[in-house]
């Protein structure tokens, strides 16, 4: 007898040591959202800012994250409670259930349950109120200052870059929904489009983005289906490495453009028979594009592209894979009145600055001024009088 007693008392003594975990959210749980959560902005990856529940400048804790997770015994009075009542949810923290008066920043706490929303975009978590004119975020005014509470937007687009989406971590492990469907991509290519885009040389020290649109498709075809079309602002005019969302906030270089239900990034549906080619907008978005190398195809560059995104349908849709991605340079000539555009130019993404050294070759060639710029298979070459010339000059043909 005295042996089970060590043992009941060893098991209690482990249990009591086991660290509560909460897990990040990355997509919407599996048996939904209703449970127990941390609220948390991502200082780093390895840093978290925990809501504490009131309302008050610096309402925070803070945490340590590991792979995903924070581990603490000292969170539990920090933890909420979502609710589902059909599709709406509701959120109490330790003082009440959380809202905020119509259209204006704040945090009430009240006794009956303020109607909310919940949306996964990409990664962080959106929770929304008021006919999601209110989202909750973490601001940082200064250095070190933090304050969680509902932030009001009438256009829902949230401008000021001091305040941060947040993340759900769940209380213990909790399984997620994969997306939906998996795309069927094995065709990209990207074209650049110079005209559109604000250059640093034009003193623009904001919103220096260049203007880029991605197809990408089962097939090289215009009919390719599944089809997907994206609109993104890139941060240079040779790369588009870089990570792009849909919720956009202004100031920001680059960002995905699929605002308030509008058609500039679309998709078509892989099943031509039972959508009828259907085609959707996209809502929520989230692309990451990391460099993989030069491709072995001309014209060409590898990168990895991670794609997740929500369509008007409200389905959920993924790409994870390598691809060529083909690149196109869009220019225009803007010596007279109007822009007029040229043809497209082949060029290979990370390769430099193709234009600009064009461009000086072009100004070196005596009398260029009443030539005719053009591009023959790719290359760019001048017209004058009647004859053709390459970019150092030299006649051609």
């Amino acid at each position: 007898m005295r042996k089970l007693f060590i043992f009941l008392a060893v098991l209690c003594a482990t249990m009591a040591q086991a660290a509560t975990v909460y897990t990040r959210i990355n997509s919407k749980p599996s048996e939904g959202w209703p449970g127990t959560y941390l609220l948390v902005y991502e200082k780093s990856d390895t840093e978290a800012i925990i809501w504490n529940g009131e309302d008050a400048s610096g309402n925070v804790v803070t945490a340590t994250i590991a792979d995903g997770k924070i581990t603490s015994e000292a969170l539990a009075d920090y933890q909420v409670v979502v609710a589902q009542e059909g599709n709406k949810y509701y959120v109490k923290a330790k003082d009440g259930y959380i809202g905020c008066d119509a259209k204006k920043n704040g945090l009430t706490f009240t006794t009956g349950g303020r109607e909310c929303t919940i949306q996964q975009n990409g990664s962080y978590t959106m929770l929304e109120t008021n006919t999601n004119t209110c989202r909750f975020l973490c601001y940082e005014p200064s250095k070190g200052t933090y304050r969680f509470r509902f932030y009001y937007d009438a256009n829902k687009k949230w401008a000021d870059t001091d305040k941060h989406n947040i993340h759900f971590y769940a209380l213990g492990e909790v399984e997620q929904q994969e997306p939906e469907n998996q795309l069927d991509i094995n065709y990209a290519h990207v074209e650049m489009y110079a005209c559109e885009s604000k250059f640093p040389t034009q003193n623009n020290p904001y919103d220096q983005y260049f203007m880029t649109f991605m197809f990408l498709a089962q097939e090289e075809s215009d009919d390719a289906v599944p089809q997907v079309g994206l609109e993104i602002l890139a941060p240079t005019q040779y790369s588009i490495e870089g990570t792009y969302k849909s919720d956009y906030t202004p100031g920001v270089k680059y960002f995905l453009n699929c605002q308030a239900g509008s058609k500039h990034s679309y998709f078509i549906f892989p099943n031509k028979s039972e959508q009828g080619w259907g085609q959707a907008s996209l809502s929520l978005a989230e692309m990451k594009i990391t460099k993989v190398g030069p491709s072995t195809k001309p014209n060409a560059y590898v990168y990895h592209i991670e794609l997740e995104f929500t369509d008007s349908n409200k389905k959920n849709w993924s790409l994870d894979k390598d691809l060529d991605v083909y690149a196109w340079w869009i220019d225009c000539d803007c010596s007279g009145k109007e822009d007029v555009n040229m043809d497209p130019v082949a060029f290979e993404l990370e390769s430099g600055n193709h234009n600009t050294e064009s461009e000086q070759a072009i100004d070196e060639v005596e009398a260029i001024n009443k030539a005719t710029k053009r591009f023959v298979n790719g290359q760019l070459v001048i017209e004058k009088n009647g004859k053709i010339y390459n970019a150092q000059g030299a006649e051609v043909m």
